[in-house]
């Protein structure tokens, strides 16, 4: 089965730097699973996945915007300053290294503080860099309707555990 907007594809990747250095890897994370079409991953990838098969391995080049974005287009979040170690001096510019979910991290940079407010933009160690992905299609599946519906994979139980002949 080719890989089509809305079936469940999962890969193995390696995300590397224009110089060959290896940033991050399904070999340290495991393998992803998704939805293909629905933004689960970055954006250039999503695009160039179509039409690939169970076990074909492709090698891409991705610009910023097609891969952990520009700089200037970070996201941005508001921050309560109470979420700020106390000592902490806040003013525009001044950047932290924050841990987000999965064990990732990111950069917050404060862009504006307005009372107790902080905004923050929230920077991927790779925004504003062109990366290499290799990647390995595992498994290709058509979606579920609620997968399809959703956007997102799930899980099937495991089978019930055999009985034994007693």
């Amino acid at each position: 089965m080719k890989i089509a907007a809305g079936s469940v594809v999962t890969i193995a990747y390696d995300i590397c730097t224009e110089d060959g250095e290896i940033v991050e890897s399904s070999e340290i994370s495991g393998p992803v699973t998704f939805v293909q079409g629905k933004g689960a991953i970055i954006p250039g990838l999503d695009a160039k996945l179509v039409g690939m098969e169970e076990g074909e391995e492709r090698t891409f080049t991705f610009p910023p915007e097609e891969a952990f974005g520009r700089l200037e287009d970070a996201p941005r979040k508001v921050v309560n300053r109470k979420e700020f170690p106390k000592d902490t001096e806040l003013q525009k510019g001044v950047s932290f290294d924050a841990a987000i979910r999965g064990g990732h991290r990111i950069r917050l940079e404060v862009a504006e503080i307005a009372g107790d407010d902080v905004t923050v933009r929230m920077i991927h160690p790779l925004a504003g860099k062109t990366v290499d992905m290799n990647v390995t299609v595992h498994k290709v599946r058509e979606a579920t309707p609620a997968e399809r519906e959703s956007g997102k994979v799930i899980p099937t139980p495991p089978p019930p555990p055999a009985k034994s002949a007693a």
